[in-house]
């Protein structure tokens, strides 16, 4: 199965793409999916999944795009 990940903010950098396809033998969960990224799960992040929020510990489907940014603060 295959799911799109968009990286966001210093993301881009720290990740070295923008935007790229992942391949996955079994359903991951958002955190698998993001620790195969190469990002913690011990920092906060926002994660979107086909433009909705998802929880924690949900499994991703064939053909999922996650969007994920750091969480930004200022003003």
């Amino acid at each position: 199965m295959k799911i799109t990940v968009k990286a966001a903010g210093y993301l881009v950098h720290q990740l070295g793409f923008s935007e790229r396809e992942f391949s996955f033998e079994n359903s991951p969960t958002v955190e698998e999916a993001l620790a195969t990224v190469g990002l913690k799960a011990d920092r906060p992040w926002v994660v979107t999944r086909n433009g909705q929020a998802v929880k924690a510990g949900e499994r991703l489907q064939d053909g999922d795009r996650l969007f994920i940014a750091p969480i930004y603060s200022g003003g």
